[in-house]
């Protein structure tokens, strides 16, 4: 029999962030026809995650030791990993971000996680989430802040409030997230609402607001840390771990966390209720949430774990650090992006307005 299929990702900043999808999915259930890994006899995993969020050996070494075949596989954003659950995809093991969770969770989309053996070493803050309190159907990955990455050499002074990412001094050098929780979040949040806001006058408040930033803007995408490496993007509405591998490659690239507040997110493994392999999902889960390999991952995509017993392997430059282990007064001016239950359609609503909406001076757009 064939390899089988590893769709293993780079190893070394800089490089499309957490959320950016890289278009190498490629059809691979059909490479796993070409290689004959269809065999029914032989273990396999379908994994779907964010692109660069984990180690770039995890998968391999995973398969060395368990001989199970992995395909994995990448998605754009949360919206994008529930439209593929809701179809029935597939795949036995999945990432999902917090408020996600609650959709999910609410769906009865999720199988629970009866044989995950490492609980008890979870950081206390993550062991009774309020989407999951007891852990049964999700187990917490890596965690992070949304505030702002920015070039130190190209910006005057701290950008330390969200109006920074509206500075015309900054014009054609700002991008934002295409990710409709972050980007209308952080325009709420600026504006003195709620970063999980469900009124409409509110949300059609954050869109003009955002309307009107769009001359300034270069691009929404999740694709921006090789731009703040190569000091191209100056101003950058960003996850933490990937400014933190930007920074890597340009230590002129930093961040802050805005005064006026901001998210803080948690991203979980669960596996989906029609998992072909759930049994080898638990195996996978298992291997992975242990210090050393979840050290691995953090020092790798600068995102810290949930495993408390991990910290102690994590390179000295992302402790106590606003990049990887913030400290509690930061932590302290965040929340979780919440599930917005009936409200998710009108966010959509006003989100594709704001995406589709187009003018002589407007960015690129949306990714």
């Amino acid at each position: 029999m064939s390899e089988p299929v590893l769709r293993v990702l780079a190893a070394h900043p800089p490089g499309p962030g957490r959320r950016e999808f890289l278009g190498r999915s490629l059809t691979a259930l059909a490479w796993l026809g070409l290689c004959g890994c269809s065999d029914p006899s032989r273990r396999s995993l379908n994994i779907f995650n964010y692109s660069n969020y984990i180690a770039p050996d995890t998968v391999s070494r995973f398969r060395a030791q368990t001989g199970i075949a992995v395909v994995y596989d990448e998605f754009s954003s949360q919206d994008v990993l529930f439209a593929k659950l809701k179809l029935g995809a597939g795949y036995d093991l999945v990432v999902a971000s917090d408020y996600m969770l609650r959709r999910l969770l609410r769906q009865q989309l999720l199988a629970p996680l009866d044989d995950f053996a490492h609980r008890d070493g979870m950081m206390e803050r993550f062991r009774h989430p309020p989407w999951d309190p007891d852990l049964r159907f999700s187990v917490p990955y890596l965690w992070g802040t949304t505030g702002i990455g920015y070039n130190r050499r190209r910006v005057q002074g701290v950008p330390d409030s969200w109006n920074a990412l509206w500075d015309p001094a900054c014009r054609g050098h700002i991008t934002m997230l295409d990710e409709k929780r972050d980007t209308l979040g952080a325009s709420l949040i600026r504006l003195g609402h709620s970063g999980n806001s469900v009124s409409r006058a509110e949300l059609e408040a954050a869109s003009r607001a955002l309307e009107e930033q769009k001359p300034l803007v270069k691009q929404y995408t999740n694709d921006y840390i090789d731009g703040l490496a190569r000091n191209e993007i100056w101003l950058a509405l960003a996850w933490s771990g990937d400014v933190a591998r930007a920074r890597a490659s340009n230590p002129d690239v930093d961040y802050v966390l805005p005064r006026e507040g901001s998210f803080v997110f948690v991203d979980s493994w669960c596996v989906p209720r029609e998992a072909p392999h759930p049994r080898e999902a638990i195996a996978f889960l298992n291997y992975l949430m242990q210090p050393e390999p979840l050290a691995q991952v953090t020092n790798a995509t600068g995102f810290p774990s949930t495993l408390a017993g991990a910290r102690r392997r994590v390179r000295a430059d992302l402790l106590e650090n606003p990049l990887g282990y913030p400290p509690q007064d930061m932590l302290d001016r965040t929340v979780f992006q919440a599930d917005l239950g009936p409200g998710e359609r009108l966010w959509d609503q006003v989100w594709d307005q704001l995406k589709f909406r187009s003018g002589p001076d407007a960015p690129q757009g949306p990714s």
